[in-house]
């Protein structure tokens, strides 16, 4: 796998990781853009998967691109730990 297609799985691991936390900001609007996409059932399984491929795609760039994605990693672990809080109560 080339190290450019690495840095842009880590980018969308960012990015992915990001969304999530400025769906804080504005959670009305981030809860109807869920509704549409996955319906009222299934907002969860939304948000943790985003979170789980936030992290999964953080790792592969990590391991195949550079060391310094280990940072997004952490962050995208974060995200998904906090989300997952946050779900369960």
């Amino acid at each position: 796998m080339a190290r450019a297609f690495s840095h842009l799985l880590g980018t969308i691991a960012v990015l992915l990781s990001s969304l999530l936390w400025i769906s804080l900001l504005s959670p009305i609007r981030a809860d109807r853009l869920v509704d549409d996409l996955a319906g009222t059932h299934n907002e969860n399984a939304v948000v943790l998967g985003t979170g789980l491929l936030a992290v999964v795609l953080g790792l592969v760039a990590a391991v195949r691109g550079a060391r310094w994605w280990l940072a997004g990693v952490a962050f995208s672990v974060a995200t998904l730990g906090y989300f997952t809080y946050a779900l369960s109560r």
